[in-house]
């Protein structure tokens, strides 16, 4: 099931509601009991009162089966739009008898998920779960928990709020990266370390333990040519290593637009920019399991966010990006403050436009960066179905 968002509706007041069948038990009891009290048939009244006293023992029935009933929306990690996610609760019966009553969510008909306890126990805990799909980044709205019964008759139920509106947290939707390319792209543009351009390649750091050499093939990088044994052999020659090294990485966003609110394609460049830190995040860790990982948005102020490379962070420590709506006024000034900045690490910065003034303060700075924007699109990440990039004429 797939939501733009969650909308509550006026099913979320709690309270008693009537069955549409509690109209014509009204009027039964209403001609009946007029016409035994106009004509004196006892027999009548007693049942016009009879129909009235199923009616309140129904109403009291249904208003204890909603009570003392405690429920929590367990957390659950930020997620990523288009990705199906489990919203699970804990529904516990404080009661010492069983109940039976109906749990559903106060949201939209169309989204609303529902389940039916006709015998929940006496200190039993139910675990409701409802399967969604954001289709949206941003910070969704959860709709709230009601507890409904209409124990025993059904004409009259009560419906009773279990839980407050909760929110998740939705992450840009990934793509795919190809991550041995993306990166051989970071390597060719400096590898991450700080350096002059006279810095020799013997300081640069190792990737790992050398194990011996071997001849060049295609896609091996430059830097790991050995040319003294290349030039004995007649051959490229290349390092081979036991283990590499983990690299850090370091996302680096310019958010810019022309100005607020935003156009159609300058909105079109912001989700691929989005889209693509967010990606290139996720295969990271999980293809060099990197020591740590940073994000850095140039949002007004510059925000950091750094912590170990790990899936977990992405999903928590990127949740700025749920919330960045792009701005004209982007901040270089402070970049000597941003943590991890001059450490060993690749950095990739991602912009929504090309000749970014954050890639020249980085490198006026004497650090290397790599950089992507929409004019200019990497070729090792392709796009989810989601989002579009803009023409090469339309981001020009």
């Amino acid at each position: 099931m797939t939501m733009s968002g969650t909308r509550a509706d006026s099913s979320a007041r709690g309270g008693f509601r009537g069955n549409p069948a509690l109209a014509w038990w009204i009027v039964v009891a209403a001609i009946l009991g007029l016409v035994g009290w106009l004509k004196t048939i006892n027999v009548l009244l007693l049942i016009s009162n009879t129909l009235v006293a199923l009616l309140a023992i129904n109403a009291i029935s249904a208003y204890r089966m909603t009570r003392r009933i405690s429920a929590s929306r367990m957390p659950h990690a930020h997620t990523f739009a288009g990705e199906e996610v489990g919203l699970i609760a804990a529904v516990s019966n404080l009661d010492t008898r069983s109940k039976s009553l109906t749990l559903r969510e106060a949201a939209d008909p169309e989204f609303a998920s529902v389940w039916f306890l006709p015998h929940f126990a006496a200190g039993a805990t139910y675990h409701p779960k409802a399967t969604v799909a954001f289709a949206n980044r941003g910070r969704h709205p959860l709709p709230r928990l009601l507890a409904s019964s209409g124990y025993p008759f059904g004409l009259i139920s009560h419906r009773r709020t279990l839980t407050e509106p909760g929110e998740q947290v939705v992450l840009p939707p990934l793509g795919t990266v190809n991550a041995q390319l993306m990166k051989r792209f970071l390597i060719r543009a400096g590898h991450g370390d700080d350096r002059s351009k006279r810095r020799s390649a013997r300081a640069m750091p190792s990737e790992g333990d050398v194990r011996g050499l071997r001849p060049h093939r295609a896609g091996d990088g430059a830097r790991d040519i050995h040319w003294k044994t290349s030039a004995r052999r007649g051959q490229l020659m290349v390092r081979e290593y036991d283990q590499t090294a983990p690299l850090d990485l370091m996302i680096l966003i310019d958010p810019w637009v022309p100005g607020v609110p935003t156009d159609r394609l300058s909105q079109r460049k912001l989700e691929w920019a989005l889209a693509l830190a967010v990606t290139a995040a996720w295969a990271w860790v999980h293809e060099e399991r990197p020591g740590k990982i940073a994000l850095v948005v140039f949002e007004g102020s510059i925000a950091s966010f750094r912590g170990p490379g790990t899936p977990l962070f992405v999903r928590e420590g990127f949740g700025k990006l749920a919330d960045i709506v792009g701005t004209p006024d982007i901040a270089v000034t402070g970049l000597n403050r941003v943590p991890g900045l001059r450490d060993r690490a690749a950095r990739l910065l991602v912009s929504t436009r090309p000749r970014s003034p954050v890639a020249a303060a980085i490198r006026a700075m004497g650090l290397s960066l790599a950089v992507v924007d929409p004019t200019s699109p990497a070729r090792w990440f392709s796009l989810p179905p989601s989002v579009t990039l803009p023409a090469s004429g339309e981001g020009r």
